[in-house]
């Protein structure tokens, strides 16, 4: 799903996250930055200008992803690798995330320096060349920061572009926050534009690295090219930041492989330089240390340290020397030198801190600028204000009576993994500071990793713990899998039961009115008798139900005393549904007559024993000769005689249930499968989207255990590196339960980072009390209610669902108000998505209705249930409420009197417009004074003609607004995305195209795409029956063959094994009429067959494919057939027998034939539009977007409108065709297992749903 805008509306409380996910504008732009100041007059805490801010690029503006792939404001394409030979990529996305972090420090930096430094000289008169200088300083920090950035940024994209190690899903999220923070485009400033002079420089650079690498082995040679290097760099450095921007940029592959082995091979001589200046013990007492200049660091408080890193297995832990212990008088003469050089700090051990191990630095308060009687603090960045540390000072008692000092000293233990410490010092009384000029102050280290090895190390830890992450996710997701359908299991007996009880229901309605006909008073009323004297008589007193019993009729005393023979005409109920039958009579002998007590004497008896239906109340006969020329019907009255122990109406509306039940026993257990599998089918698909969601949220955020249970703790863990809070000082978490609405919220906490150097998941505790059914949760980087930076899942919040809550979530009250509704009244897609996704959310839970006109021209086939309920007046019209049941929905259909609504059709009339209108006061007068219960929840209204449902006065209820078509009513339109409380479009690329509508443009921060689904037991091709074979994904070639040769025989095409391409489609301009010509034309080219489903409203439009069809016919009389007219078994055949569905739409909302295709296995050739580009990703250029929202290629796509543009894509299907079969069969399996139902997208809804009840 995706969401345009992200401005909110205020709300009325003074805290932000009273409801979480609303942020004014003004609020969004208060970001706080906590730096390390720069001078004696700049304040310790200040604000950044907003423009600094990380800000999202236009097109991200645009469209952000957030429910469609269940994640926030980051993006992973949800397939973490696991490939051991991926750590070149692992190190370089951990350089690139703390290289960023510095960064962004520095530009805030940058940015509040120049403020303060204007304002500072405005109020001093500051001298012009102290404030260059300031600036000078300033930029040259944050150049700094931004080639260390680039740099990283370089062995990134080195890492991403080597073909031998796949991408790691973080370093796509890296590469796209990239582009979303405006702040750090373009930053590459050490790799210039400049084609030229940049050649030049890589040459020399490669030369120069050659060079080094062959005098590596000899010190002296080696430390005097690398100098000579190092000034070479320099000076190609200051050319290449002058040169023309503008010019093409070089290879980064060939420049980011130049970088890392420039990097390697310096790392090398510089500690080979390190170790030949290794100063003597005696050398080392004698001379003090001075602490390095660096650039101006930021020094907000972050996380504690990380702790130490455990040892990789292919590097082993080098022992740690313990550091010299120095007495007082060595401590004294280190003071006394300090002081004479003007140095204001030594370390205690002189030559350095080692990483791990205690160490004591000193500090001469009256050699600085920081007042004298303070308490000092020292502020300590480690590995380049990673991570930040408070120290106190304390008084130096060693050196408390030297003169004209006053020194101070601070005792700390260093992470192993610290390979930089800088370091200011503040008066905690003033906040006044000492920032060495500027510069801050350096901890020297005589023993440290280096950062590449601390990032190795780190890369390593983050591999294990991912690996460790996602088997425990795995392992979680497993148990979920295995109680989901351990439900289903049951839920499929149930539905087994309710099957049955169904088909009962339905055998007792069928059976309760044939006894309303049967035993009606028409029948009950007739004149009976079981014998009428010398005429006919029945023995033992009438006919038996049940059984056969003897009919005499005396031929001498009727009409047929001339004839030869005699038969009987026999029926039952008043000769009901003329079920009769002839039997012939046969004289009777005295014997007959006997029995039957019958005279003989004078008497012509004839006579036969006739089957009695258990069923009869009434025995229906008259008499005739065999050859049916006389007969004896009582005088045109019929004969009727009552049946002898006849069934009452209740025994015989069990009976005939009993009977349709033997009759109908294996259809009764082929339907109570079908149904089992079906719901089991439904739970599996629900539970892999819900499962997908979970894969693609937990790239960002994820709970242990995953199902929290209410009343116990839970952890959440969040990945700020993926989303907008990346390279934030913290990480705050708060919330709620219960959608906002429990009593006891989540108290803002900041997350702690799960690994060393705060890369990945940062964590933090929550406790979900008993009543709890959902978890509420936004991030911030700041526990302040102002926060600057803020991930509100696009403002729906984050919401993790709560297991055995003792007050469970109320189910939703959901009615849709529209014109359109399948099967019953359906023009386009509108009618589908009403009943498509109505039942998607009732099957989540919920309790859903459609409100609809009662149309003359709907399907009442279709219509179970139909009622009257009531009447009411509404604009001086009767409208009469009936109530009915259409696919398993409660439907209320509105008849108004005036006769709106029985006009022949849906749309098409000049009045559409008013009758629409008078539809939405009819259901709104409906809704609020003549529905029973309470009122509905939400109030879901479609495309123009519910519109004004939108804005119109709903209250308790809160409407929500879809868009299926902007093409009509755009004012009706716009007025209700004003109105709504939350507006969507059927697809997120859809809702791209026309966010730049007036109707829609000032409505963005509640506009959201959701894509639409299939009805997957609708379109199934292992239980359709139009298909002359069922078949899955596993017989789909089988399958596919078969419906192949019945469709070419259906459309008398011949067998040649040749590719077959289909269009089904209206023919109008909206779907590329042209590109279908061209298309025609094409396949025929090609050696392919062609064919057409579908007609044009437009006469012209139909007189030109009327010309086309004719023109194919004759060049190519069995490869091509156009049918144009509604065919709904042709339509499931060619889905089925197609190789290709094309469906070149110049645009399409969504477009669902695109996805019943490949419900069938038909790849799918579109252009790029709309719904077809959220739908189908090209086999060959959509690898990485199709990952990136969780789903794999699967057809083939174009951009242009021409027909240039269509051969590229149908080209390049054919060829695959004729080429790779195998290829091609794989991608009709693939397409076959992608779910395409209402699954995810009703999830997207109810979120929806829920954000609109705020």
């Amino acid at each position: 799903m995706v969401v345009l805008g992200q401005s909110c509306p205020a709300h009325p409380s003074t805290s932000l996250f009273s409801r979480p996910g609303l942020l004014t504008r003004a609020q969004r732009q208060r970001i706080r930055f906590f730096r390390a100041p720069a001078s004696q007059q700049q304040q310790q805490q200040t604000r950044a200008d907003p423009w600094t801010a990380e800000r999202p690029t236009d097109a991200q503006s645009q469209a952000r992803s957030s429910l469609s792939n269940g994640q926030g404001n980051g993006q992973s394409n949800g397939k973490p690798c696991d490939n051991g030979k991926a750590s070149d990529s692992r190190v370089a996305m951990i350089a690139k995330v703390s290289a960023a972090k510095a960064l962004a420090r520095k530009l805030a930096d940058e940015k509040q320096a120049a403020i303060d430094a204007a304002k500072s000289a405005a109020e001093k008169s500051m001298d012009e060349s102290d404030l260059d200088a300031i600036k000078q300083r300033v930029e040259k920090a944050s150049a700094d920061a931004a080639r260390q950035h680039a740099k990283a940024d370089a062995m990134a994209r080195a890492a991403k572009k080597n073909k031998d190690v796949p991408a790691q899903p973080q370093l796509v999220d890296i590469e796209r926050l990239k582009a979303e923070n405006a702040a750090l485009q373009g930053l590459v400033v050490e790799l210039a534009a400049n084609k030229d002079a940049a050649a030049q420089r890589l040459a020399a650079l490669k030369e120069r690295y050659q060079q080094i690498i062959a005098q590596s082995g000899q010190n002296g040679a080696a430390a005097q090219t690398l100098a000579s290097f190092d000034e070479e760099e320099d000076a190609g450095e200051a050319r290449a930041e002058q040169a023309s921007r503008d010019q093409a940029k070089l290879d980064e592959e060939d420049i980011a492989q130049v970088v890392m082995n420039l990097m390697k091979a310096r790392d090398k001589l510089q500690q080979q330089r390190q170790q030949d200046r290794q100063p003597t013990a005696a050398a080392a007492q004698a001379v003090p240390a001075a602490a390095t200049p660096q650039a101006s660091r930021p020094a907000s408080q972050q996380t504690q340290p990380s702790p130490p890193l455990p040892a990789t297995n292919n590097q082993e832990q080098k022992p740690k020397r313990k550091p010299h212990q120095a007495d007082p008088e060595t401590i004294r003469r280190w003071a006394e030198q300090a002081i004479q050089r003007q140095q204001p700090i030594f370390t205690a051990p002189l030559n350095g801190a080692i990483a791990g191990q205690p160490a004591r630095l000193f500090y001469n308060r009256a050699a600085g600028p920081l007042p004298q009687g303070g308490a000092l603090v020292m502020k300590a960045g480690y590995n380049e204000w990673e991570d930040i540390q408070l120290h106190n000072l304390q008084q130096a008692d060693e050196l408390k009576d030297l003169n004209n000092s006053d020194w101070l000293v601070v005792e700390t233990k260093l992470p192993e993994d610290t390979w930089k410490l800088d370091f200011v010092v503040m008066d905690e009384n003033s906040g006044r500071y000492d920032n060495n000029k500027g510069q801050d102050f350096a901890l020297p280290l005589a023993e440290a990793p280096s950062q590449e090895d601390v990032l190795q190390e780190r890369a390593a830890a983050f591999q294990r713990a991912e690996q460790q992450r996602l088997q425990a996710l795995e392992q979680e997701e497993e148990k979920i899998h295995q109680q989901t359908m351990a439900a289903a299991r049951e839920a499929a007996e149930t539905a087994k039961r309710r099957y049955r009880q169904n088909r009962q229901t339905e055998w007792t309605r069928e059976a309760e009115s044939v006894v309303e006909e049967r035993r009606s008073p028409d029948v009950a009323n007739l004149p009976t008798s079981s014998r009428q004297d010398h005429l006919f008589a029945w023995s033992q007193g009438g006919p038996q139900a049940g059984h056969r019993t003897l009919l005499a009729y005396n031929r001498a005393a009727g009409p047929l005393r001339n004839s030869s023979d005699v038969s009987v005409v026999l029926g039952y109920d008043g000769w009901w549904q003329q079920d009769i039958r002839t039997e012939q009579f046969s004289r009777l002998n005295q014997q007959q007559l006997q029995e039957a007590g019958l005279q003989g004497e004078g008497h012509d008896w004839w006579g036969k024993a006739v089957e009695v239906p258990r069923t009869a109340a009434i025995i229906d006969f008259v008499f005739c000769d065999n050859a049916r020329r006389a007969w004896d019907n009582n005088r045109q009255r019929d004969f009727h005689s009552d049946v002898v122990g006849a069934l009452n109406p209740d025994q015989l509306v069990q009976h005939l249930c009993d009977m349709l039940q033997r009759e109908s026993s294996s259809e009764l257990a082929r339907g109570e499968q079908a149904a089992a599998d079906r719901t089991i089918r439904n739970a599996h698909q629900k539970a892999l989207a819900l499962k997908k969601r979970r894969a693609a949220r937990r790239q960002i955020l994820y709970t242990t255990p995953v199902a929290p249970r209410a009343g116990e703790s839970m952890e959440v863990f969040y990945n700020p590196d993926a989303t907008v809070l990346r390279g934030r000082p913290e990480t705050w978490l708060r919330g709620s339960f219960n959608r906002w609405q429990h009593p006891q919220p989540i108290q803002p906490r900041v997350m702690t980072a799960a690994l060393p150097g705060g890369v990945g998941f940062h964590r933090a505790a929550v406790q979900v009390p008993r009543d709890a059914h959902t978890v509420d949760i936004v991030l911030a980087d700041s526990g302040d209610d102002d926060a600057g930076f803020f991930d509100n899942n696009d403002g729906l919040d984050y919401h993790i669902p709560v297991t055995g809550s003792s007050h469970p979530a109320q189910p939703l009250h959901i009615v849709h108000i529209a014109v359109e509704m399948a099967p019953v009244a359906k023009v386009g897609g509108m009618g589908d998505v009403v009943t498509a996704l109505g039942r998607a959310v009732q099957d989540e839970g919920h309790r859903v209705e459609v409100i609809l006109p009662k149309y003359d021209c709907m399907d009442y086939d279709q219509v179970r249930g139909l009622k009257q309920l009531r009447d009411f007046w509404c604009g001086g019209v009767q409208v009469k409420v009936w109530e009915a049941e259409i696919e398993d929905l409660r439907t209320i259909l509105l008849e108004p009197s005036n006769g709106a609504f029985w006009v022949g059709c849906i749309y098409g009339r000049n009045d559409d417009a008013h009758r629409f209108a008078f539809f939405c006061n009819a259901a709104l007068e409906y809704l609020k004074h003549h529905a029973p219960g309470s009122r509905p929840d939400i109030l879901h209204c479609h495309d123009w003609s519910t519109a004004p449902i939108a804005y119109a006065d709903t209250h308790p209820s809160r409407s929500v607004f879809t868009l299926h078509n902007l093409n009509f009513g755009a004012d009706l339109i716009g007025r209700a995305m004003g109105g709504a409380a939350a507006a969507t479009t059927v697809s997120p690329t859809y809702a791209v195209e026309v966010s730049g509508h007036p109707a829609i443009a000032p409505h963005l921060s509640k506009f959201y795409g959701v894509r639409n689904g299939i009805d997957q037991d609708i379109w199934d091709p292992t239980s359709d029956s139009f298909l002359p074979r069922l078949y899955d994904s596993k017989s789909e070639t089988e399958g596919k063959a078969a419906a192949k040769a019945e469709l070419r025989k259906h459309m008398s095409l011949s067998s040649a094994d040749v590719p077959l391409v289909g269009v089904v489609t209206r023919l109008t301009h909206q779907k590329g009429i042209h590109l279908i010509k061209h298309a025609a034309w094409r396949t025929l080219e090609r050696g392919g067959q062609f064919v057409l489903l579908g007609s044009a409203p437009d006469p012209r439009v139909q007189g030109e494919f009327n010309a086309l069809a004719g023109d194919l016919g004759r060049q190519y009389p069995d490869r091509a057939r156009l049918w144009f007219a509604y065919d709904e078994p042709l339509s499931h055949l060619i889905y089925a027998g197609c190789d290709m569905l094309l469906v070149p739409s110049i645009f399409e909302p969504c477009g669902l034939t695109q996805m019943v295709a490949m419900r069938y296995g038909t790849v799918p050739v579109v252009r790029r539009t709309g719904g077809l580009a959220d739908t189908v990703f090209d086999v060959e250029h959509d690898d990485d977007r199709a990952s990136a929202t969780g789903m794999v290629t699967n057809g083939f796509s174009f951009d242009g409108s021409d027909a240039a543009g269509m051969d590229y894509a149908l080209n390049r299907a054919l060829s695959m065709w004729y080429n790779e079969p195998k290829a091609w069969r794989q991608l009709c399996q693939r397409v076959m297992e992608q779910d395409w139902s209402w699954a995810d997208p009703a999830l997207d809804y109810i979120e929806l749903y829920h954000k609109a009840l705020r």
